[in-house]
């Protein structure tokens, strides 16, 4: 196997795994119906720092890093959503962090 074609493929590993990173968290958050933990500073940042990612990858034509951060970027923006709509709808409705856990703990 030539070394750009496993480049190509630790690349393409790569992008997988970090789109996959985000799942859990999406799942933990619709489940509990609760993003108190989610910092918005970071999800900014993070889909920033994706965004120009994803502007090099166009403009030197890397279908990896296009089709990785493509997912990123719909996948943290799924997030954001999530975090805007539990956030909004938890005021009022707050749960102690020890019912979470219980609650974390009986699903598994």
């Amino acid at each position: 196997m030539e070394t750009t074609n496993i480049f190509q493929l630790l690349g393409t590993i790569g992008s997988l795994i970090m789109c996959a990173s985000s799942v859990p968290q999406i799942l933990k958050t619709y489940r509990m119906k609760c993003a108190d933990g989610l910092s918005g500073s970071y999800l900014t940042i993070l889909m920033i720092g994706m965004s120009l990612i994803l502007l090099y990858a166009l403009h030197v034509r890397d279908i990896v890093f296009i089709f990785g951060n493509g997912i990123s970027l719909t996948l943290t923006a799924i997030l954001i959503v999530l975090r805007y709509q539990y956030r909004r709808n938890s005021k009022g409705n707050e749960i102690e962090s020890s019912e979470v856990e219980k609650i974390e703990w009986e699903r598994h």
